[in-house]
């Protein structure tokens, strides 16, 4: 899928914005030259994506929140989706607040308004000639505001809601932006891009870059380029899990290059459904205490009173979830008059809560599982899971992907997890800041735009004297966008005379021991006839790479301890040349080439 670009003339500060469906953020460089996520003028680093027209105040952000609960058919929420959509291509199971006009091509709302009076007209210059000429005095009722509807379209949705972000930001840094690189979901169609970049520019922000959600998790954590002991060559898992949806990719990194291996997205799953499980929780906590009865979350067909306690709710468990997501004690939950005038007041901890989303733990696995099968590899050979979403907080749900993966795998959350794509974003302005005028910019994520070609199987070394079929280690790995140069360096000490080493193409596999389990010990309680249960013995993966056709070999002439250099490089057409020296002895290297 194409990121786009715009020509911008950089002559300021230029932004981060993280627009999500739920919730958006921004974030800037600062003097220090480190991104930060700043907050609004309510304190907020979360913004709510939401706009409510209460009479003649227009609430945005996490003001307009609270009005979902008398004033929902004028309260717009979920509309970053829609952009780019016509009405016929909206899923409207899916609109949960103001609905959509039938008879618009755009999707656009229709929402209640009170408009100011109009300024009353100039007085007559002679009263008495007025009042002979039958002129009516003013009318008090004529100086109120008037009823009257407003419809926006999706597009002025979002050009309000960005505007503002814009306002925020200049607030805080005390000068307008000059531009600003923007997140968009990965499965963003081109239309949908174009129609998210005018939204913007209509809200008078110049776009530099739309930018891929999972390229702004790997620039925001700095993948690939994280200093020499990282590895050059490393296959990475981007797991997204927002409020309304999961969206999880796969993604070859080979020295700052990402080649997207695989992606899937599941738009039922997300952190709506911690706030599901929660409503469940509390309103079975609200009927056992008062005995009302209050059954969360409410179907279309529910009373007038349950809608209205669903909506109090739902506002309650938000706080309640992001502090589960902080702190390990416990989270309470309270609102007044929930429902037939009785308060709700209880609390959840952190066991409590892990144990009723553990479902909602093993669908994110499961769907993790999925796509890295799909992309032709098992969890054992993924070396690194990137956390993004503000759902991902919960240390529930990371130990639970920890023990899908190889004990050395990272779940990382270094960075806010539902901070780390504006950041990615700040730090992508930061770099196209820094290039010269007029130069091109290329896409992070290359293989969505065109198909690149890459190395299809890994190349290894054998070392003298190895046994067993497997490569010692992977110089180029498979996947590895081309043309591709690697060099590394081999300690030799006390070695005096020739060295051989053999280059192989290999084979990625991931090899199955089955641990037996200890059996249980049996004590005299236990009764005899009784037939013990049998645990399955462990499985424990490891990722190898055997070896399977040999390329050739070099020999190099070895004089005290300086090491060795192999350097490997796959030319655009697979043309493979390899040479290597002792340190400091180039001239006298030994190469081959096919």
């Amino acid at each position: 899928m194409p990121h786009t670009l715009n020509t911008v003339t950089l002559t300021g500060t230029i932004l981060g914005i993280n627009f999500g469906q739920s919730y958006a953020s921004i974030a800037v460089i600062d003097k220090e030259g480190h991104p930060q996520c700043i907050a609004n003028e309510e304190g907020e680093r979360q913004i709510a994506c939401a706009i409510s027209y209460v009479g003649e105040q227009v609430y945005i952000g996490n003001g307009a929140k609270p009005h979902l609960v008398k004033n929902g058919k004028n309260t717009i929420m979920g509309f970053r989706n829609l952009l780019g959509h016509t009405y016929d291509e909206v899923d409207h199971t899916t609109i949960l607040t103001a609905p959509l006009l039938a008879d618009s091509q755009t999707p656009a709302y229709t929402v209640d308004i009170l408009v100011p009076p109009a300024p009353a007209s100039k007085p007559a210059s002679n009263p008495r000639s007025a009042a002979a000429s039958g002129a009516a005095t003013p009318n008090p009722a004529a100086l109120e505001p008037v009823p009257s509807t407003k419809t926006i379209t999706v597009p002025e949705v979002t050009s309000l809601f960005l505007s503002t972000l814009l306002n925020s930001a200049t607030d805080f840094l005390g000068t307008k932006p000059s531009a600003c690189v923007i997140s968009a979901p990965t499965w963003f169609t081109p239309a949908q891009h174009d129609a998210l970049r005018k939204a913007a520019e209509d809200a008078g922000i110049a776009v530099l870059q739309v930018l891929d959600e999972a390229a702004a998790v790997l620039v925001g954590y700095r993948v690939g380029d994280a200093g020499e002991n990282e590895k050059r060559d490393k296959k990475v898992v981007v797991l997204d899990m927002g409020e309304t949806s999961l969206a999880i990719s796969v993604i070859q990194v080979s020295e700052g290059q990402y080649t997207v291996l695989n992606k899937g997205r599941d738009d039922k799953l997300g952190g709506r459904e911690f706030d599901n499980l929660l409503l469940k929780h509390f309103s079975k906590e609200f009927t056992k205490k008062t005995k009302v009865a209050l059954d969360l979350p409410c179907g279309p067909d529910a009373s007038a009173a349950d809608k209205r306690a669903d909506a109090k709710l739902v506002l309650a468990v938000e706080h309640t979830k992001r502090s589960l997501s902080a702190s390990s004690g416990a989270a309470t939950c309270a609102v007044e008059s929930l429902k037939d005038g009785y308060d709700l007041s209880s609390s959840i901890n952190r066991l409590r809560f892990d144990g009723l989303a553990s479902g909602v733990y093993r669908q994110v696995g499961n769907k993790l599982t999925e796509v890295v099968k799909e992309a032709g590899l098992d969890l054992a050979e993924i070396d690194e899971i990137l956390l993004a979403g503000a759902s991902t907080l919960f240390t529930g749900l990371q130990q639970h992907l920890s023990l899908l993966v190889s004990p050395t795998t990272p779940v990382t959350s270094t960075i806010d997890p539902s901070e780390v794509i504006a950041i990615g974003c700040a730090l992508q302005a930061l770099h196209l800041e820094t290039l010269e005028d007029g130069l091109k910019v290329d896409d992070v994520l290359a293989s969505i735009k065109e198909k690149v070609d890459v190395t299809s199987q890994p190349i290894g070394l054998v070392l003298p004297g190895q046994q067993g079929d497997e490569l010692a280690a992977v110089i180029v790995d498979s996947g590895a966008p081309l043309p591709v140069r690697r060099r590394v360096a081999i300690p030799v000490q006390g070695v005096n005379g020739k060295v051989a080493l053999e280059l192989w193409e290999g084979k990625h596999e991931v090899k199955i021991e089955k641990v037996e389990r200890p059996p249980l010990e049996k004590t005299d309680d236990d009764d005899e006839d009784e037939e013990d249960e049998e645990e399955e013995d462990e499985e424990v993966k490891t990722p190898i790479t055997k070896k399977v056709k040999a390329l050739g070999g070099v020999e190099v002439e070895v004089k005290g301890d300086n090491q060795l250099i192999l350097e490997v490089i796959v030319q655009r057409n697979g043309g493979l040349n390899v040479k290597a020296w002792q340190e400091g002895n180039e001239a006298a290297a030994d190469s081959f080439e096919i």
